[in-house]
Order: structure tokens, then C-alpha cells, then sequence
């Protein structure tokens, strides 16, 4: 008779001091992943109109970095020293085009925080995620994922119109060419909702991977609403970026269960993979005419040739399309809460570029705008190299889909322009995968002799 593991809190095998810090430390992870789920909600149904709100995950995560500070938790790592370094070389520069090109202060001091503010969230959220915590992130998700697919559904059935379907601006966002919402659940628009919708589905797919007896959701009936209601949520979103994100998932889940080297692993997710087509017919008999509307963005000529566009102008485009620039068009002029009363000077900024990775190298110029996409792309491509690392290790093999899914989203979606609720997400999901390379799952310790103790951080 198989045995049932029992998970307590992991931070007890911590020194007093330190498991002290984790607990208080995890509560601010907490209440970030929390004001990022609710943010647009609140502005969207509450309280629209009022774009501060968007700031609203920064309180939390604001006083986890003076936490940090008070608590001696930020260390001399290779990754903080390189932030200091990125943060010097973005603020010289922002300096030096409010002095020559004359831009303006505001939307300077904007841009500093979309493209650092949320990077230090690296250095200190990995110290709380040991296994006690990483699981509750897990479960949290995952039983989110039911009122969500709830609520996407509705907006699905709704008219485009309709109340539950309003953005902060109060209408939502169509798909092109018919009268049909693009579904972003609680989220303001599709492209905040793709990327938890994404990491939701890494989690399950994570989830299946690993024994039953391991599971954070060992209920298998629960463990499949979760999956089907995510897989569901990724259809009828409406949404190529949605949709491709959930297929790296299952690639990175197979490769996971290669990885693993269980033939078990490999057939649950080959029937996922024979599943999603089920999955996709579902969305016909919701929305007939979202059905037939993505399904042409997909597979029509004028949609193929759109897709491939974006997909190559995100890759290399920002190697190609800026034209050289010392100096470049000035630091936030592509950050939408900079433009706030000034239509003329946002439509302008907008059409700059809609490629984040563009729009870096146009904003900051082209030598610190490419130094800036080099020190990201390193850190997404380790990132995939130590998920491969942890999965060989047979610890949490959620963590190779979620860092797939991360890399295609850092590399080209949007992280400085609408970084409030983007680069947050990318970062709690970073934060869960250096999480899991710090507290290994307890059933691989004693193998990799790992050190718990928080002094090295």
C-alpha cells in the first residue's frame, strides 16, 4: 500500500532567525501574486479610469524590498552586482537625454521604474519559496483556475457589450473584424491574462508529471477541472500570444517527462497533447464566431503571414528595424502611463514600436538599449538551463514548461511598456523557479547535499 508524503513547513529545517524571514517574506510574495490577480478587477469594475492602480502590486512589493534592506537579505550574488550595474548604466543614460534630447523628467523617472523596479524581485521573493511555499503557489493557481474559467466563460457568452466584459476604459477589446470580446477574466486585457493563464498551465502539467503521492493536488477528479478549465481559458481567449504560450508549456512538459525518464510522464502528456484538439472543438460550440475568427488569424493567408511577421520582428527585429542612435528617442516615451493627457505624444510613442525588445533599443539608443537585451536574454537562457538542471535532478518538474513558457514571453512580450502587470508576472514566475534551485524538494536533498541555511544568499 502506497504511502501518502506529508508536507509541513519546510522553513522549520531553517535556522529560528531565517525561518522567520521566510515566513515574513512569503507573506509579501503572497500579497504581490494576490494584487496581481485583483488589480483589474478593482480598476476595471470598481474603480476605472484611474491608472495609478496599476501600481497597486508595488506597495507590497515596495516594502518587501525595505524588508530586505532592514533584514540584510540583498547579498553581493553575480545577479545583484550586474543589477547595479544595469541600474547605473539606464540612469546615466536617462541623465543624458534629459540634458540633450530634453526629455521630459516624468516620463524619465517612469521608465527607470518599468525597466527596474521589478528586477530586484529576483534577489529576495527565491529566499521565501522553499517547497512549503512553492506548493501553496501552486495550489493557489490551480484552484484559481476554476471561478477564472467561470468567469472567462461568461465573457465568452456575453455580448461584447456587456458589463462583465468592460475594460478600465469601458469597452472591451474585440477580436478584429467582429463583434466579440476578447476574454481576459479578471485581468484588463488579454495580454496581462495570457501570462498567468500560461504559467497555470506549466503547473498543471507540472502537476501530472510528478507521483500522485507528491502531488499538491492529489485529487485526481480536481486535478483535471483544473486542467480542463485552464485548457479552456487558453481557447476561447481569443488570443494567438495565449495559445502559443500554452503550446511551449505542453513542449517544455514533454521534455520534462523525457527528462524524468518515466514512461508514465511521457503517455500523460502525449494525451494531453490528443486532447487539446477536443479541447479547441469545445470552443466552437461557445463562441461559433471567436471559433472561426481565430481560426482564420491561424491559418489564413492575411493571419499567417501577420503571425509570422510579429514572431520574426520579435526574434531579431530589434537587431534590424531601429535606426542607429547614440542617444535614442528617450527612456519611458513607449511607457503608456508617461503620455497620461497627452493623446498626440502617446499615439506617436505607440507607433514607435509595438515590439518591446524594438521599442528598448529605440527608447535607450543603440548601445545601451542592446547591452540592456543582452543582460536579459543571459538571464532567460540560464534560467532554461538551470530548469533542465532541476528537472534531471528529479526535483519539481514544473519548473522546465513554466521557464519555456517565461523565456518566450521576456524575450519578446511586453516588460518595460505595461510592466506593472507583465513583468510582475514574469518575475513571481522566475521567482518560483530560483525558489525551487534554492530548497530543492526535500526528496532530493540528502542527495545533492544542499545548504538551507539562508547566509549564502
Amino acid at each position: 500500500m502506497a504511502t501518502t508524503l506529508q508536507f509541513v513547513d519546510d522553513s522549520t529545517l531553517l535556522n529560528p532567525r531565517d525561518a522567520q524571514r521566510v515566513k515574513n517574506m512569503a507573506r509579501l510574495f503572497f500579497a504581490s501574486f494576490w494584487c496581481i490577480i485583483f488589480t483589474g478587477s478593482v480598476r476595471k469594475w470598481i474603480l476605472p479610469h484611474i491608472s495609478v492602480l496599476y501600481l497597486l502590486q508595488d506597495v507590497p512589493i515596495f516594502f518587501s524590498y525595505l524588508y530586505a534592506l532592514r533584514s540584510g537579505l540583498f547579498t553581493r550574488t553575480y545577479l545583484f552586482i550586474s543589477l547595479i550595474g544595469l541600474s547605473m548604466m539606464l540612469t546615466l543614460q536617462s541623465l543624458a537625454q534629459i540634458i540633450i534630447i530634453g526629455n521630459s523628467v516624468f516620463v524619465a523617472i517612469i521608465g527607470l521604474h518599468h525597466y527596474l523596479f521589478y528586477w530586484p524581485m529576483l534577489l529576495i521573493f527565491p529566499l521565501c519559496l522553499t517547497e512549503h511555499y512553492r506548493r501553496n503557489f501552486v495550489r493557489w493557481n490551480l484552484w484559481l483556475s476554476l471561478p477564472m474559467s467561470l468567469l472567462v466563460l461568461a465573457q465568452a457568452l456575453s455580448p461584447k457589450n456587456a458589463w462583465v466584459n468592460r475594460t478600465s476604459e469601458g469597452e472591451a477589446f474585440g477580436l478584429p473584424g467582429v463583434e466579440v470580446a476578447r476574454v481576459s477574466g479578471t485581468f484588463n486585457f488579454v495580454a496581462f491574462f495570457a501570462p498567468w493563464v500560461a504559467m497555470a498551465v506549466a503547473l498543471c502539467l507540472g502537476e501530472w508529471l510528478v507521483r500522485k503521492d507528491r502531488r499538491v493536488i492529489q485529487n485526481r477528479l480536481l486535478l483535471s477541472l483544473s486542467t480542463f478549465a485552464c485548457t479552456l481559458m487558453v481557447f476561447i481567449s481569443g488570443s494567438r500570444a495565449t495559445i502559443l504560450l500554452a503550446v511551449i508549456a505542453t513542449l517544455g512538459a514533454f521534455v520534462a517527462s523525457i527528462l524524468l525518464g518515466s514512461g508514465r510522464a511521457i503517455v500523460v502528456i502525449l494525451g494531453f497533447c490528443l486532447a487539446l484538439p477536443l479541447a479547441a472543438g469545445l470552443t466552437y460550440f461557445v463562441s461559433p464566431v471567436e471559433f472561426n475568427t481565430v481560426q482564420e488569424r491561424l491559418t489564413g493567408e492575411g493571419g499567417k503571414a501577420d503571425a509570422q511577421s510579429r514572431v520574426l520582428g520579435g526574434f531579431y527585429g530589434f537587431l534590424v528595424d531601429p535606426p542607429f542612435s547614440l542617444i535614442g528617442a528617450g527612456i519611458g516615451m513607449g511607457v503608456d502611463a508617461s503620455h497620461v493627457g497627452d493623446v498626440n505624444t502617446y499615439n506617436f510613442t505607440y507607433n514607435l514600436s509595438e515590439g518591446d525588445t524594438i521599442r528598448n533599443v529605440m527608447e535607450l539608443g543603440t548601445p545601451v538599449g542592446l547591452t540592456y537585451l543582452m543582460f536579459r536574454f543571459s538571464f532567460l537562457f540560464g534560467t532554461v538551463f538551470v530548469a533542465i538542471r532541476i528537472v534531471r535532478s528529479g526535483s519539481s518538474p514544473h519548473v522546465l514548461p513554466m521557464a519555456l513558457v517565461l523565456f518566450v514571453m521576456g524575450w519578446s512580450v511586453d516588460m518595460t511598456r505595461a510592466a506593472t502587470m507583465t513583468s510582475t508576472q514574469i518575475m513571481i514566475g522566475y521567482a518560483f523557479i530560483m525558489g525551487v534551485q534554492r530548497y530543492p524538494d526535500r526528496h532530493t536533498l540528502h542527495d545533492l547535499g544542499y545548504d538551507l541555511s539562508m547566509s549564502s544568499a
